[in-house]
């Protein structure tokens, strides 16, 4: 868990107990293992007027300004199954909080991260759970057939070695001076043109 989440924890435990309703979003990723910080707290919900009764009863007051609720200055936000690409399969228990089952989880994020380019913090997460929990080519069944194919290629991108003939890191620390310098001797092109 990253540093300084457990304080997040404890507000999204609040949340699901008083509502019943799962976590999803960011803190799920967290909950399952990944390694992102996150500011908010996304709780799934098939009745956003029952939720709101619940959070409200529970002292987790609704911001107008806002259009949001908030527990401890921290924003809670419902997501209905359109924002996962369907309806959960799984709801599962973890550290006593309930969250997402982590093809669910998966499932949207891919779903949403493919969708909207402005979102590649999903994809990021689905990256961040192939590696850390781990996940492989294996797990694509139990994710809808339309997005199996970019799974596998995220799973090829963090499990598969590099294809590189010559080692990142030696690549990297190689001096390339000596290449610009001949560069610029042979052409009409200014040195300070080069290193932009």
């Amino acid at each position: 868990m990253p540093p300084g989440m457990e304080e997040m924890v404890r507000r999204a435990k609040a949340v699901t107990d008083a509502t019943g309703c799962p976590l999803v979003g960011a803190m799920a990723v967290v909950l399952h293992g990944g390694g992102r910080t996150t500011r908010d707290i996304d709780i799934y919900s098939t009745d956003f007027w029952e939720t709101h009764a619940k959070l409200e009863s529970a002292g987790i007051t609704w911001n107008p300004a806002r259009r949001e609720h908030v527990v401890d200055g921290v924003p809670v936000h419902m997501v209905k199954e359109d924002s996962l690409g369907g309806p959960l399969k799984r709801i599962t228990t973890i550290k006593g909080i309930k969250v997402i089952g982590l093809a669910d989880l998966v499932r949207g994020k891919l779903t949403v991260g493919l969708q909207n380019i402005g979102r590649s913090k999903d994809i990021a997460d689905v990256l961040e759970l192939i590696r850390v929990v781990p996940l492989g080519k294996d797990f694509a069944p139990k994710i809808p057939p339309k997005l199996r194919a970019a799974f596998k290629t995220l799973v090829d991108q963090v499990h598969e070695p590099r294809r590189s003939p010559i080692p990142t890191m030696e690549f990297w620390s190689r001096d390339q001076r000596p290449a610009r310098r001949k560069l610029a001797r042979g052409t009409k092109t200014t040195r300070k043109t080069i290193e932009r």
